[in-house]
């Protein structure tokens, strides 16, 4: 299974679990595979990931608040840039992306 194939799958359980897929996650879930990736292949892999996920799905990005357990979030504006890394300043209190599904999703 190649880093891209192992990437989508988790983001397709992550979906269904918890009906939105933290942008985080793609880097997150990239690192934990422990492939021996760099940061920039991690970077190429979650863009490739995030394209081939919303084709396959339709979907919209949100803001959420950290903690986001029981929150609903706001619509993202058309054109945010896509952030696929939460920490990069070593806080976790500042709002992240997440796609929610267009309508309810059905397992499948």
């Amino acid at each position: 299974m190649t880093p891209l194939e192992a990437l989508l799958e988790e983001l397709e359980a992550a979906l269904y679990a918890w009906d939105r897929v933290s942008l985080y996650e793609f880097s997150w879930f990239s690192r934990g595979l422990q492939r021996g990736l760099t940061e920039d292949e991690i970077a190429v892999l979650c863009q490739e990931a995030y394209d081939d996920f919303t084709s396959r799905h339709k979907l919209h990005l949100e803001w959420f608040d950290w903690p986001a357990a029981g929150t609903t979030g706001r619509p993202a504006e058309p054109g945010t840039p896509l952030d696929f890394d939460i920490n990069t300043r070593g806080e976790i209190d500042s709002p992240f992306l997440a796609l929610v599904p267009d309508s309810p999703i059905s397992p499948g």
